[in-house]
């Protein structure tokens, strides 16, 4: 079989929301970094209705580079509507989700992919060895994550890490409600809870080096806080047997 005619391997999926001042730095390392894989690799950008020049520059970068794919959303809808979007339209074996701001590596995440299949997981969720936010994000992700062990049972360390790697079948076959935040615990959770055989491993997270960040911590957390109780009750009902997916 002909490389051309490979199967992907792994997709680098992203949500994109006004990111003007960085995207094309970001999405040029990524697809430097893939270049040099012994495999085929696509990158899948789902631009949430951005206001700036995101659109024309993604539209750009797509004519030039032929592993970059772009989702357009017609109006700003969310974190968690564009990384489904752009979960739904990826094509790979495995899918590496992260954020499109330059703040994780892609290098960890392709860890990631090799510790999936050396260890016949069905997902890696990167744990950030060390945040790199304001001191009151911190703090918020602590309890976030504390939180989240107290509802759900999960042993893991860092559940709303960005960046994860997951079997695309698996990925592709979720039902993703979460619109913000909380959209990374969701995937993570839902996983977990339809048997999904999930590991940890640490990761770099680093300064934003270009645009602004779109979180507003207090009513994000109050968000987040209402959203994982709602998202326990889901689960059990699908433990249950009340639902028929989780």
């Amino acid at each position: 079989m002909s490389a051309a005619l490979d199967p992907i391997r792994v997709s680098v999926v992203a949500p994109c929301f006004d990111e003007a001042e960085g995207i094309e730095a970001v999405v040029r390392e990524w697809d430097a970094l893939l270049e040099r894989q012994p495999y085929r690799s696509e990158i899948v950008l789902a631009d949430d209705g951005s206001s700036d020049d995101t659109p024309a520059i993604l539209a750009r970068l797509a004519a030039a580079l032929p592993r970059l794919r772009v989702v357009t959303l017609p109006e700003n809808q969310g974190y968690g509507r564009a990384l489904s979007a752009a979960i739904a339209k990826s094509r790979g074996e495995v899918v590496v989700t992260l954020d499109s701001d330059g703040q994780f590596d892609l290098a960890d995440g392709l860890a990631l992919v090799r510790q999936l299949e050396d260890e016949d997981l069905d997902c890696v969720t990167g744990y950030r060895r060390r945040k790199a936010d304001s001191a009151l994000r911190v703090a918020a992700d602590r309890g976030l994550n504390r939180l989240v062990r107290g509802l759900f049972g999960v042993d893991l360390e860092d559940t709303n890490c960005a960046l994860k790697a997951a079997r695309g079948d698996r990925l592709r076959a979720l039902r993703i409600e979460a619109r913000g935040y909380p959209t990374p615990t969701e995937v993570v959770l839902r996983l977990a809870a339809s048997g999904a055989r999930i590991g940890e491993a640490p990761v770099d997270h680093h300064p934003r080096t270009a645009g602004q960040s779109k979180l507003r911590p207090f009513r994000t957390a109050w968000a987040m806080a209402r959203f994982l109780f709602y998202l326990r009750a889901r689960l059990r009902l699908y433990r249950d047997g009340i639902i028929v997916d989780p």
